[in-house]
């Protein structure tokens, strides 16, 4: 039995109207540019789709219907993994490449790092997971950094150039209160003497007064500006203040000194449409020129059970209306809506970067450590001590239930993911929103990620169209039933490996 890969996503183009179609799959990393004949021949073998055991010495396909392509071209869509002979045998392939991948990230991937020397913050950010738990505290003692970075000694072992990331973190690590900023100082200097990569991630108001005190200290820093001034005070407010002018003269304060920053822009749909407005007034402050900044979207996630959102794939929708229409928004970055960084990727290297099953660090290496010696694997878990895995005062002790349920989280184990083809890619969505949403970490969070390859392959048709007839990339061209253009560069995912499965 040969069946239809449950992975496979079909995306009509329309250049020229030609009635092309892009055929991409998920766990293989392949795109392929087709036509009616390879989307009749799917829909009969997906019609005839029934579970087997997988045949051995048999002659191949002896039950495959009349298919309106040649074997040739069947023999090509199965060596790109479009199909298989069961679904049992590609889901254990799924599980050994998770198994592989998992490994691998863990061994080259960058270990990031985050001490929380307070949870307390000087704005009210109407978004912010944190206020929903009331995160209020001191400041970390020198014991408890010097116990931190012990503990980190212990936790983390990098191989030969993995770089290591720390990240010192809040509530807000840049207060203007001498206590945090002895704290703060003492954080990024040991981590220096470490050899790791130190960032400060701050809302910027405090970020002026701090900026002599971070010259050598830090490799760079995340600033969040949420939109013009009316758009980010309302966002982002400051009790009786103003969050937005100090947080700007930090900003150039900071360039002016030689810091990398990078403003990140927290993005729903309260605030997309001001885009464009917040790119001019970069450009005004001429930020640019110091070439120092990058400026970065992101949705704002949705971390109250309570408030209802516009899911990401609208938002990424009005967004991608706006980069069209207004040549402002060149500026951003739009990488953090994943699938639109990963089709970027592809059409830059002609490889896919998926095959995870998971979804961030925290179910590959993350850590984060407060002051109260508590220990999490999740950034936005931080706080909330029922979510700790474990402790570091007054020695390390990892509960490794705890830890194991962050870091062995899948799509593969999550039902509500089951027949879903984006499962490689998403990993089941956001832990912790899972949690908050679902009462489990192995409930799904549904984020952009299909819909932004949707558009990306939308949007780059005749690019895409162009490759595959032209034979120059990565995409191959199934038209009339038979192999125009095959992409003939072998993929290790694609090795099929003798699988042993037991499907009674």
């Amino acid at each position: 039995m040969t069946v239809p890969s449950a992975y496979n996503v079909v995306v009509p183009l329309d250049p020229a109207g030609l009635g092309y179609y892009a055929l991409f799959n998920t766990l293989a990393g392949s795109i392929d540019v087709i036509d009616d004949s390879v989307i009749e021949a799917l829909r009969q073998l997906g019609e005839t789709t029934e579970s087997g055991i997988p045949r051995k010495n048999a002659p191949a396909r002896t039950k495959l219907p009349m298919l309106p392509i040649s074997p040739a071209a069947t023999d090509y869509l199965d060596g790109r993994g479009y199909l298989w002979e069961n679904l049992d045998q590609e889901r254990v392939q799924g599980r050994q490449l998770y198994g592989e991948l998992i490994a691998f990230h863990r061994d080259v991937a960058q270990i990031p790092l985050a001490i929380i020397p307070s949870y307390n913050c000087d704005l009210s950010c109407p978004y912010c997971w944190q206020r929903l738990y009331g995160l209020d505290s001191p400041v970390i003692s020198d014991k408890r950094i010097a116990q931190a970075f012990d503990a980190i000694t212990e936790l983390v072992h990098p191989k030969p150039g993995q770089v290591v990331e720390l990240a010192v973190f809040g509530g807000e690590p840049l207060q203007d209160s001498p206590l945090l900023r002895r704290a703060v100082i003492q954080i990024l200097d040991r981590a220096r003497s470490a050899g790791f990569v130190a960032k400060v991630i701050t809302n910027g108001v405090g970020l002026k007064q701090a900026v002599p005190d971070l010259i050598g200290r830090v490799a760079g820093l995340q600033v969040t500006i949420d939109g013009p001034s009316g758009v980010h005070r309302r966002r982002r407010p400051l009790p009786g203040g103003d969050s937005f002018s100090p947080m700007v003269e930090g900003v150039s304060a900071a360039l002016k000194a030689g810091i990398m920053v990078d403003i990140r822009t927290n993005v729903d749909s309260a605030n997309v449409s001001h885009l464009p407005e917040l790119a001019e007034f970069v450009r005004d402050q001429d930020w640019l020129d110091s070439g120092l900044i990058t400026l970065h979207l992101a949705p704002v996630k949705n971390h109250n059970p309570r408030h209802k959102t516009n899911p990401e794939s609208d938002i990424l929708a009005e967004l991608l209306e706006l980069v069209d229409s207004d040549e402002r928004m060149s500026m951003f970055d739009l990488s953090g809506f994943a699938g639109l960084k990963y089709f970027q990727g592809f059409m830059e290297t002609g490889l896919l970067p998926l095959h995870r099953f998971f979804n961030c660090e925290a179910q590959i290496n993350f850590w984060a450590f407060d002051l109260f010696g508590d220990l999490y694997a999740c950034w936005d878990a931080a706080g909330i001590r029922d979510l700790a895995v474990g402790r570091f005062d007054p020695i390390v002790e990892v509960n490794e239930l705890r830890l194991n349920q962050w870091r062995a989280r899948m799509s593969l184990d999550i039902a509500g993911c089951a027949g879903c083809p984006i499962q490689p890619s998403c990993g089941g969505g956001c832990a912790f929103m899972a949690l908050e949403h679902g009462g489990s970490l192995f409930s799904p969070t549904c984020d952009s990620v299909l819909a932004g390859y949707v558009a990306s392959i939308r949007r780059h048709a005749d690019w895409l169209v162009s490759r595959a007839t032209e034979g120059d990339h990565a995409v191959g061209f199934v038209v009339a039933g038979e192999v125009a253009h095959a992409v003939d560069d072998a993929l290790p995912v694609l090795e099929r490996r003798d699988l042993a499965l037991n499907c009674g």
